[in-house]
């Protein structure tokens, strides 16, 4: 699980333990991994790296740690990238859009890059789900530099998908139709706003049944509206 720091990366984490899988967290912070919850006993094993994909020196050092533990993975959950910060792209000068890129994308590359080959050395099928947020469908009011990343990130994940056909490694990208209703955002989260909870649950089914399509997208009110029972059944169900 990549990058297990945050509200997101915990709800995730979570949400892997809880259906049964053991977990490989890394995050730059030691921190951040000290603060992951503790599985309960019998739960599966979470085994906590410090490391990033910043830089390739960085993605190697943590693929060569994930190496180390004799435990090889079965997928690749990346949920990499930070905060934006808000500005139309014609008021600010090419940095702004660089550094956009450096967050949300390339360190995409790196993991790929570097951990890609530890899950095609293991026998069975194993996943690669690059996390994306919103902004890739349409410009972004006032994040014209977040719609860009993401539309970046997209294409990046479908070419990814392209060069790996001949592996056993599946690429896909969950891509998350809107922010996510952080602690940090919850006065400002509108009401389709997913829950970093149902952000966990979301990975879990589409590790356990992958699909075709190259990119998956997340939108909570579908979500509500596939679980909702039918008016027949509300009826029939009702006291």
């Amino acid at each position: 699980m990549l990058d297990a720091a945050g509200e997101a990366g915990a709800a995730i984490v979570s949400a892997l333990l809880a259906s049964g899988r053991p977990v490989i967290a890394a995050a730059a912070s030691a921190h951040a991994l000290a603060e992951l919850p503790t599985p309960p006993p019998g739960a599966p094993d979470l085994l906590r790296v410090q490391g990033s994909t910043h830089t390739e020196t960085a993605g190697a050092a943590l693929a060569n740690a994930v190496r180390l533990l004799r435990r090889p993975p079965g997928a690749v959950v990346a949920l990499l990238g930070g905060e934006l910060m808000p500005g139309r792209l014609l008021d600010q000068d090419t940095r702004f859009l660089r550094e956009a890129l450096d967050a949300g994308v390339f360190p995409h590359l790196v993991a790929a890059r570097h951990l890609l080959p530890l899950l095609s050395e293991s026998p069975f099928a194993s996943h690669y789900l690059v996390v994306g947020g919103p902004a890739a469908d349409m410009p972004w009011a006032g994040y014209g530099h977040a719609s860009v990343a993401s539309a970046a990130l997209r294409m990046f994940s479908r070419a990814l998908r392209e060069e790996t056909l001949g592996t056993p490694v599946r690429v896909q990208q969950l891509s998350v139709c809107a922010p996510l209703r952080t602690r940090q955002r919850g006065n400002a989260a509108c009401p389709d706003w997913p829950e970093p909870s149902e952000l966990g649950l979301q990975v879990v089914e589409l590790l356990a049944s992958p699909g075709t399509e190259p990119v998956v997208r997340f939108d909570r009110r579908q979500a509500l509206s596939r679980s909702s029972p039918s008016p027949d059944l509300q009826s029939e169900n009702s006291p």
